[in-house]
């Protein structure tokens, strides 16, 4: 009689709830921690990217002092551009004559045309009813409250900024050091597995990080220059807020787009048609690049499932705010690859993934079950994953 078999279950459930409690404690950790750990998680991924151009610079020879000074100036301009670009459209937006302030009247009118639409069949006083004050919404001070606010951390963006620089400066001062020392703490036996553990890592978060760049980029472009053709207003903020949201998978996409939709059907009401234009040109910009432009230039794409993503993003989210859903897909990338190479966190890394190869392996199982069955051979197949012919 085997007595170890229910031994090694209670054990494996035991760690199976010691694996969940700690990952409930590591989460905990970093939303506690948050004001110390997005700057310097930011600075990693930025450290990633950036990582190509240094090596690209250490095989040329160049000193490595210099490859890093270089490096810094290049990421500091992007900063102060996209600076430059931010607070451009903030004031934009604050003009009182072209910003959100006119934009105050034209809502106030598209207001009281569909008050007076809807107002007979809500039994309404269509003199008197009104959306926004049935809503009971004041979008405007909404709009101006949070635009305010936004410029008046000013200082506190540059604090975030300079930190990030200053954990990107050390990262890349010890990027010769750092697996070589890691290598070194590790056991003898584990090296090898750990080193093609970071180097996947590193190269399929780097990938992904380029060519997120690239696309939003091309987004951003396309809608910038939709708005322009359509005569929509404030064709800068819609270009720069979809690089920006772009990175937001899923959730980006469509605020950026139904932002669009919804400043037209402001701006050119009572003439819908334009509306309708711009619509379809936004829909279409995101269509064709997230079904055509996104899935040629990243190929085969990061093997995350489309629901995993959206709870990471709820999850992150949580946790780290507006940063979180930024780095939440390659947050959850890494998760995935860590899992993958640890085999008691493996099918963790099977429910993350997407499951188009466990898929078509448990399609084709079934087809040779369901010949040999048609066949007439007396055999009992175990029913795959539960799911009966």
């Amino acid at each position: 009689m085997n007595l170890s078999q229910p031994n090694d279950s209670t054990g494996r459930q035991i760690r199976n709830i010691l694996i969940g409690f700690g990952a409930i404690l590591i989460l905990y950790i970093l939303k506690m921690t948050a004001n110390i750990m997005i700057p310097l998680v930011i600075a990693l991924f930025i450290f990633i990217v950036v990582n190509p151009v240094l090596s690209r610079l250490d095989k040329m020879r160049i000193p490595r002092l210099i490859s890093t000074f270089i490096t810094l100036v290049l990421v500091v301009a992007v900063f102060i551009l996209f600076v430059y670009i931010f607070f451009v459209m903030v004031n934009m937006l604050l003009q009182s004559d072209t910003g959100i302030p006119a934009y105050a009247v034209r809502v106030q009118q598209l207001d009281r045309q569909l008050s007076a639409f809807i107002a007979p069949y809500m039994e309404e006083d269509p003199a008197t009813f009104s959306i926004l004050a049935y809503l009971d919404i004041n979008w405007y001070g909404v709009a101006m409250s949070s635009l305010t606010s936004i410029s008046g951390k000013f200082i506190s963006i540059i604090s975030d900024a300079m930190l990030v620089l200053l954990y990107l400066l050390f990262l890349i001062l010890e990027r010769q050091t750092i697996l070589p020392k890691l290598m070194a703490a590790l056991p003898r036996g584990k090296v090898q597995r750990v080193s093609q553990m970071i180097a996947r890592m590193n190269r399929q978060t780097s990938k992904y990080m380029f060519l997120k760049l690239i696309i939003s980029l091309i987004t951003g472009i396309l809608f910038y220059f939709a708005a322009i053709i359509t005569g929509l207003d404030f064709a800068l903020v819609w270009g720069v807020l979809a690089v920006i949201l772009n990175f937001i998978p899923t959730i980006g996409s469509i605020i950026c787009t139904a932002g669009t939709i919804v400043m037209a059907l402001i701006q050119f009401a009572p003439d819908w048609s334009n509306a309708i234009y711009v619509a379809i040109l936004m829909i279409g910009i995101e269509m064709v690049v997230g079904n055509i432009i996104d899935p040629k230039l990243q190929g085969v794409q990061l093997n995350i499932s489309p629901l995993v993503i959206l709870v990471s993003l709820a999850v992150w989210g949580y946790i780290w705010g507006l940063a979180g859903m930024f780095l939440a897909v390659p947050l959850t990338s890494i998760i995935q690859i860590a899992c993958a190479n640890i085999p008691s966190l493996r099918p963790i890394a099977i429910l993350l993934s997407e499951g188009r190869y466990y898929r078509r392996d448990f399609d084709r199982k079934k087809k040779k079950r369901n010949q040999m069955t048609h066949e007439g051979d007396d055999i009992e197949l175990p029913d795959e994953m539960g799911i009966d012919k």
